[in-house]
């Protein structure tokens, strides 16, 4: 059998020093003690102080039934809205929602 072509030298990829992989698991811990570091959300909560504010009641956790897509996807949409406020230059903390067994 013929050996396989090397295509990649065919391919016009740009020449960068960024990384092709994110390597999350190493740099998130790092990246959430910079911003715990930095108080950033007490921060932007603080610069916010005298804005109008924007309040989502984010329902609680349903409590009785298997984590699911629909949870995951739920919670991405809430909290893209309280950013996107807070972007706007509203005062939108982020409250969860608790149920009557104590889960946040």
């Amino acid at each position: 059998m013929p050996d396989k072509p090397d295509f990649k030298s065919t391919l016009n990829l740009p020449q960068t020093a960024f990384s092709m992989k994110a390597k999350l698991a190493q740099k998130e811990p790092e990246m959430l003690r910079r911003w715990t570091a930095m108080d950033l959300y007490g921060r932007i909560l603080k610069k916010r102080g005298n804005s109008p504010t924007f309040v989502l009641h984010d329902g609680p956790p349903y409590a009785n039934g298997r984590i699911h897509l629909g949870t995951a996807l739920n919670k991405i949409l809430k909290d893209f809205i309280v950013k996107t406020k807070t972007m706007q230059g509203y005062l939108a903390p982020y409250l969860p929602g608790w149920d009557c067994h104590g889960l946040p």
